[in-house]
């Protein structure tokens, strides 16, 4: 569970649920932050982003949970995770910078759980960041049919780290962490990110950064620059190509 947590370390995944989850959050509902770590500060920001909804804060370290109740008295925050608490139908179930240290079974095993709290069109958002926040990536899972479904894989930069494409390496899911290498789904990608990005960079990284996706999206129709401005890029999930997110799915 995540030890280390900052102020607006989250705000990547705060932001894409504002931006892109408007139907879902039209009417209030639960949503639910697994393993907010030493402080439940982005819990708070959590509850503070979308005041119309219902937070739940899940933390295995009880001595964290009492300390978060001291610090948070307004927030609904509980020992458990998601396989060791009874299910509530949850809007949406964020999971961030908890699976780094899993292994991709474990990590698998905590969409399959996820899937138990979501109601049918809810969404999970699973993913890492670097440790102030400035730099994140994270699935987008649907659940569609009782399963989750993976819908795109979102990176988001601040600009403060400047830019490059290779930024977003450390940070990615635990299922594609170590799978960045030549011929992967994964490796491709960033490689002709890289490689657009070459191409276009200036001295300002975000002008860099727009004009590098657009780039991109001209030679691969599954990556979507429609919120650069907000310095997010988009890989959607190839309709025909349920796997082509990892050689290892």
């Amino acid at each position: 569970m995540r030890a280390r947590t900052r102020p607006g370390r989250l705000h990547a995944f705060d932001g894409w649920l504002a931006l892109e989850e408007r139907a879902l959050l039209s009417a209030p509902g639960l949503l639910v932050d697994l393993g907010f770590g030493a402080s439940a500060i982005t819990t708070f920001e959590l509850s503070q982003a979308f005041p119309a909804h219902q937070v739940l804060g899940l933390e295995l370290d009880a001595a964290r949970v009492e300390a978060a109740r001291r610090e948070f008295p307004q927030l609904d925050v509980r020992v458990g995770s998601l396989d060791s608490s009874s299910p509530t139908a949850a809007l949406v179930v964020r999971i961030a910078n908890v699976a780094r240290g899993m292994t991709k079974p474990r990590a698998a095993e905590l969409h399959t759980h996820a899937a138990r709290w979501l109601v049918e069109g809810g969404v999970c958002l699973e993913g890492s960041t670097d440790v102030e926040g400035h730099v994140s990536s994270f699935w987008v899972l649907r659940k569609r049919g009782g399963e989750v479904v993976r819908e795109a894989l979102v990176f988001q930069t601040d600009f403060a780290r400047g830019f490059s494409p290779w930024l977003f390496r450390d940070v990615l899911p635990r299922a594609l962490r170590r799978d960045v290498r030549p011929g992967t789904a994964i490796g491709t990608l960033l490689e002709q990110w890289a490689d657009a990005w070459q191409l276009v960079r200036g001295a300002e990284p975000e002008p860099s950064f727009r004009a590098s996706l657009e780039r991109l999206s001209l030679v691969r129709a599954d990556v979507s620059p429609r919120l650069a401005s907000g310095g997010y890029c988009v890989w959607l999930t190839p309709p025909s190509e349920p796997g082509a997110f990892t050689s290892e799915s």
